[in-house]
């Protein structure tokens, strides 16, 4: 979590259980007072400063240094970030180039096919599709479809001037292709968060596909408390639902600043008994992974800094040579458990593969974010230029390159966590680590609108769902993500965008519509797959298919026009239509007529400002 939490909620949420906090320390034997990676041993007495209490607000109150369990529900701090909803892969894949662009009707209008190396540009406002080679003037008919439905081959010319431009007709998207043969991620799931809080989620509204929301998360994250106590819910077996975890941080005396929040290292003493202890809580709660931390790029700095960072709570920092250490010992528990293993769970994507850090919070006087490795570089794009020695071998970031450098560590991590807080975007997989080719699942199991960052709201409209619909293309495009996370059901303590409802209220936002976009229709299982030539900045495209053969496309319309554009369906068999689903200022995930799959393609009508996920069939 990052940015906000100055909790009204506690951590005691729904099923929580908290160890004792005499007796053996959690993942050690008892030993008197020694460390061991949960509470100190004291021979079965009441631990320091009295029985187990939750941390409200932020605040460690009720002798929290051995509480035994409760993980202080501070909220994020910030470190920094601007939006950037669209990602950065070109909209929905690869830009198609030329004259591969010009299939099942995407030629030029008037004139003759786009060939020859054109790209398939068109003209930002539509007029007609741009000029075909060969042919002037881009007349396309009276209606500026240019032909769209003949394949590859001479477009016919109607008469009358090209009234396309108007609602982005062919515009900049003429060519584009679902590529059924081009195969990325499988799908694992869509979902939420309820460790430290975030409401009573309605399990069914959420967490099925039927009814009016049914949004059709599939995946929840908990917490583990720092005497290995669950912190969070979680629905009943029958929703199906994948349970994850993630620890936030040790007890204070495991760590170097004596501390459970504001940052602080975990001992080297302590990663034995602390590594027992994520093991057994992952095995004793049946999940189907656990995260070694929580953001070990972030420590809780509200009572230091101020302003972007907003309250204290329970947060543990890892160097980059410190996770490849500490995952080397977690590792062969977790497998014993038979729990899959994510690390590193950094709050900002960037922190994957390199040491800056972002830039952009709402906060003139501090738009960088804390950086408290000191690694100095600020960028909303991976750079080396102005960062500190140190951390380029391993005292700062980049947990990424240095998890793989390490054949042992590599070897122990089923999955690469993040978070998608700051810059809001994904970052593509390097170059340099497997030939630029991902070798491990990706998960983003977490991110919002926290205070003092964009998107921070408290809002409900469309504008913020279009914005958080870029941050799953991003994540699931870009970043090849097999899962996607958003942090609470409701909002807690700050008046922000935390929750995927508001503080205070039910009733559901557009970004729980635009979420369910994808989460309702892309369903476990499905696989990404290449859309190619879209060239139009306003539009983004991914899309997924079924081992029963259906296509789902989803298509993120950002313009304040409406778009028709033309799609083709490449690779495969393709289907016979394909219903939209639409989520716009009027509409919430409303069905529409069917469209008619004809020549491998169909004709996507796109409503201005609003996210429309065609199920093909």
């Amino acid at each position: 979590m990052r940015n906000a939490k100055t909790f009204k909620s506690v951590i005691l949420t729904t099923g929580l259980a908290l160890s004792a906090c005499g007796g053996s320390g959690s993942g050690g034997s008892p030993s008197s007072g020694a460390t061991t990676g949960g509470v100190p041993a004291t021979g079965g007495t009441p631990s320091i400063g009295g029985s187990t209490q939750a941390a409200v607000g932020g605040s460690n109150t009720g002798g929290v240094a051995a509480v035994g369990g409760s993980i202080a529900t501070g909220g994020k701090a910030a470190s920094g970030g601007s939006v950037a909803t669209g990602g950065t892969k070109a909209t929905g894949g690869a830009p198609g180039a030329g004259g591969d662009s010009a299939v099942a009707g995407s030629v030029g209008t008037g004139g003759s096919t786009n060939a020859g190396g054109l790209k398939p540009t068109g003209g930002t406002t539509s007029q007609g599709g741009g000029s075909g080679v060969g042919g002037s003037n881009p007349t396309g008919g009276s209606n500026g479809t240019g032909g769209k439905t003949s394949a590859g081959g001479t477009a016919t010319a109607g008469s009358g001037n090209p009234t396309g431009g108007t609602t982005g007709t062919v515009g900049g998207t003429s060519g584009v292709t679902v590529q059924l043969d081009q195969a990325h991620q499988t799908i694992d799931g869509f979902g939420l968060n309820t460790a430290l809080g975030g409401g009573s989620v309605p399990w069914d509204a959420f967490y099925t596909t039927t009814g009016n929301p049914g949004l059709g998360l599939s995946i929840v994250r908990v917490g583990m408390t720092s005497s290995g106590g669950l912190s969070g819910s979680k629905p009943a077996a029958s929703y199906g639902a994948k349970v994850i975890g993630s620890a936030w941080t040790a007890p204070a005396n495991c760590k170097d600043n004596n501390n459970t929040s504001k940052g602080g290292h975990l001992l080297t003493s302590c990663y034995d008994s602390w590594s027992t202890t994520i093991a057994n809580f992952a095995k004793n709660q049946g999940l189907y992974a656990m995260s070694a931390a929580n953001e070990p790029d972030f420590a809780s700095c509200g009572s230091t800094l101020g302003p972007p960072c907003n309250g204290d709570y329970d947060t543990m920092l890892y160097t980059a040579t410190e996770m490849v250490n500490f995952i080397k010992v977690l590792g062969p528990k977790m497998k014993a458990a038979g729990v899959k293993l994510i690390a590193p769970e950094a709050s900002e994507w960037l922190h994957l593969w390199s040491n800056a850090s972002a830039t952009g919070s709402t906060v003139a006087s501090h738009p960088n974010s804390s950086d408290p490795l000191g690694c100095g570089c600020f960028s909303n794009t991976p750079t080396t230029t102005g960062c500190a020695s140190k951390c380029s071998t391993g005292g700062g970031y980049d947990y990424g390159h240095f998890l793989a450098a390490d054949a042992t560590a590599w070897a122990a991590i089923d999955i690469i966590g993040t978070h998608e807080y700051d810059t809001e975007k994904a970052e593509a997989w390097p170059s340099d680590i497997n030939g630029g080719k991902r070798n491990k699942t990706i998960y983003e199991t977490e991110v919002s609108g926290v205070m003092y960052w964009p998107e921070q709201g408290p809002s409900s409209d469309i504008n913020n769902g279009i914005a958080v619909a870029g941050w799953v293309h991003s994540a699931l495009v870009t970043g090849e993500a097999s899962a996607w996370l958003y942090w609470w059901y409701q909002s807690s303590g700050s008046n922000d965008n935390e929750g995927m409802v508001l503080q205070g209220s039910t009733a559901l936002t557009k970004r729980c519509y635009t979420i369910g976009n994808y989460s309702k229709f892309v369903r476990p299982g499905y696989v990404m797959v290449d859309v190619t030539g879209n060239a139009n900045t306003n539009l983004l495209l991914s899309a997924f298919t079924g081992t029963d053969g259906t296509v789902v496309v989803v298509a993120v319309n950002k313009g304040t026009s409406a778009a028709n554009v033309p799609i083709a369906i490449a690779g495969g068999t393709a289907p016979a239509s394909c219903t939209p689903y639409v989520t716009s200022a009027s509409a919430n995930l409303a069905a529409g007529t069917a469209v008619t799959v004809t020549g491998g393609s169909f004709s996507a009508s796109l409503a201005a400002t609003s996210v429309t996920s065609f199920v093909c069939k």
